[in-house]
């Protein structure tokens, strides 16, 4: 008898905290869900990542090359005027590389816009245009 009190005891118990768990998600999930960061526009050059930062590689000469480095996956970036800062970008979207967005303009000076993301001491650009600077 005792044993079988302890039981339902238990299941009562269990089934109480599992309710809770459930009803705790909606806002566990709301705490998790981000605002965006700052908005931000950047201008500079479009340059693959790679060659600029191992070999200093950049400009109209460089185009070819950093369009077919970006085909092969390596990452796109801007070169900023005025701090040469290496800004990283990243797509609005999960799974998707905004190397595509970017690489007509491989070499040339553009106007990025979009918002910061950071984490970890890293930052980068999350695109939302990418247009031809103004010269």
């Amino acid at each position: 008898m005792k044993l079988r009190s302890l039981f339902a005891l238990t299941l009562t118990a269990a089934c109480i905290a599992g309710t809770a768990g459930i009803t705790a998600l909606p806002s566990f999930a709301a705490e998790k869900a981000e605002k965006p960061g700052p908005a931000a526009s950047v201008t500079g050059e479009v340059i693959d990542s790679a060659c600029y930062i191992k070999s200093g590689a950049k400009g109209e000469g460089h185009a070819k090359c950093a369009q077919g480095c970006a085909d092969s996956g390596i990452p796109l970036a801007i070169l900023e005027d005025g701090t040469n800062k290496v800004v990283w970008v990243a797509s609005k979207q999960d799974m998707e590389t905004p190397n595509d967005k970017l690489k007509p303009y491989a070499g040339k000076k553009v106007t990025v816009k979009g918002t910061w993301a950071e984490r970890g001491g890293a930052k980068l650009l999350v695109l939302d245009s990418v247009t031809p600077a103004a010269k």
